[in-house]
C-alpha cells in the first residue's frame, strides 16, 4: 500500500503572501504524510496491522512528478506506477472558524462556547482492480477554547489506521490470518 500526500487546506492568514501560504501549505502535507506512514508502520510493529507501506521519498518522488497533485493521474494508474495493491487518499481541512480572543470573549460576554479548530479528514483505500474506493472514513474534531490543533490531529490519524481493513483486531477475518501465521496454535 502507499499513502498519497494529502490533499490539504489549512487555514490563510490575513498576513500570508501566496508564496507563503503555498509553502505552508505544502510542509503541512508533507508533515501529515509521514504522521499517517509513522502510525501505519506503529501498529505493524505492533502487530496489530498486516499491510506494507511504501517510503514516503519514494512515493513522492513517483507521485509528484507523475501530477497527483493537479488530478493528471488516477488511483489505478498510481498502483501501476508504484507497483502496489492499493492506494491511500485523503482530504484534509484544518481551519479556525473563531479566533481565541474572539471565543473567550464571547464565553464572557454570554456564556457560549464557541469552535475554535475544526478538523475534518476524509480518507479511503483505492485497490487497484478499479477507481471506486473500497473502503472510506470521514473522521473530525471540533475543539474549543485552549484546543490543540496537534492533539486533535493525533487522535484523527489513529483512528484512521485502526480502523482500515488491514487491521488485525477489528478485520473479520482475524482468525484465519492468525491460523496463517501460527499454524497448529490454539487461540
Amino acid at each position: 500500500m502507499v499513502v498519497l500526500p494529502p490533499r490539504t487546506t489549512i487555514e490563510r492568514k490575513i498576513w500570508m503572501t501566496d508564496d507563503r501560504f503555498n509553502e505552508l501549505t505544502r510542509l503541512k502535507q508533507a508533515q501529515l504524510q509521514d504522521q499517517l506512514i509513522r502510525s501505519f508502520n506503529r501498529r505493524i510493529n505492533e502487530g496489530k496491522c498486516f499491510v506494507e507501506v511504501l517510503d514516503m521519498k519514494i512515493t513522492n518522488d513517483v507521485v509528484l512528478p507523475a501530477g497527483y497533485n493537479e488530478g493528471k493521474i488516477s488511483s489505478k494508474e498510481l498502483c501501476k506506477l508504484l507497483k502496489v495493491d492499493a492506494v491511500f487518499e485523503s482530504d484534509i481541512q484544518i481551519l479556525e472558524p473563531v479566533s481565541e480572543a474572539t471565543a473567550l470573549f464571547s464565553q464572557r460576554a454570554t456564556g457560549t462556547t464557541l469552535i475554535t479548530n475544526s478538523l475534518v479528514l476524509n480518507a479511503s483505500l483505492m485497490d487497484s482492480l478499479s477507481n471506486a474506493p473500497f473502503w472510506t472514513l470521514n473522521a473530525s474534531k471540533f475543539g474549543t477554547l485552549g484546543s490543540i490543533k496537534a492533539i486533535m490531529m493525533n487522535k484523527v490519524i489513529r483512528r484512521t489506521t485502526r480502523n482500515t481493513p488491514y487491521n488485525i483486531e477489528k478485520n473479520p477475518y482475524r482468525r484465519l490470518y492468525k491460523e496463517y501465521l501460527m499454524p497448529g496454535e490454539t487461540q
